[in-house]
């Protein structure tokens, strides 16, 4: 398979699992489970959690501080962007970058709902 049909592939894997996501249920088994506490997740909209297909918890992971600028790469439902903006503060930035329109559109409203304005989410 070459790189184009990888990359391909890879976005319709994506935007089928965002459709699932938009109609309430993730309808794929997450790589891992258990990335999150409770007290991180309490804040954001509960969709950008459901849409969590990621593998770790870089907050969890990285020392974020105010005014940091932070990028996440294959950012999916948004919530390692959203978390990461509640680090980095109004006087840093956070961008989510991914390959999906799909989910470019469920990352969105995502943000709307978190009401976080320092948040930026792109396509690739």
């Amino acid at each position: 398979m070459g790189g184009d049909e990888i990359k391909q592939a890879v976005k319709e894997k994506y935007g089928r699992a965002a459709l699932h996501l938009a109609g309430g249920s993730c309808g794929c088994d997450p790589v891992s489970s258990n990335l999150y506490d409770a007290a991180e997740t309490a804040t954001l909209p509960e969709a950008a959690v459901l849409a969590s297909l990621g593998c770790g918890n870089p907050t969890a992971l990285a020392e974020l501080h105010q005014g940091e600028v932070v990028l996440d790469l294959g950012s999916g439902g948004g919530i390692d962007v959203l978390l990461s903006a509640n680090c980095v503060g109004r006087t840093g930035k956070a961008y989510g970058l991914d390959m999906s329109d799909v989910l470019l559109v469920v990352v969105r409203e995502n943000k709307r709902k978190a009401c976080v304005t320092y948040v930026e989410f792109l396509m690739e």
